[in-house]
């Protein structure tokens, strides 16, 4: 029994992990794509 709490604790862990770097990385692409935003209208304004 306290096997499977282990593992239903490591299992948990990994889930929060998982969800967390899918979280920064989805930051990550988002500013990624807003920079690339500025520079396209900083580029219109110097034309």
């Amino acid at each position: 029994m306290i096997k499977i709490c282990r593992r239903i604790e490591m299992n948990a862990n990994f889930i929060v992990m998982i969800v967390v770097l899918v979280i920064w990385i989805g930051i990550f692409l988002y500013l990624l794509g807003l920079d690339n935003k500025l520079k396209r209208i900083e580029k219109k304004d110097e034309s």
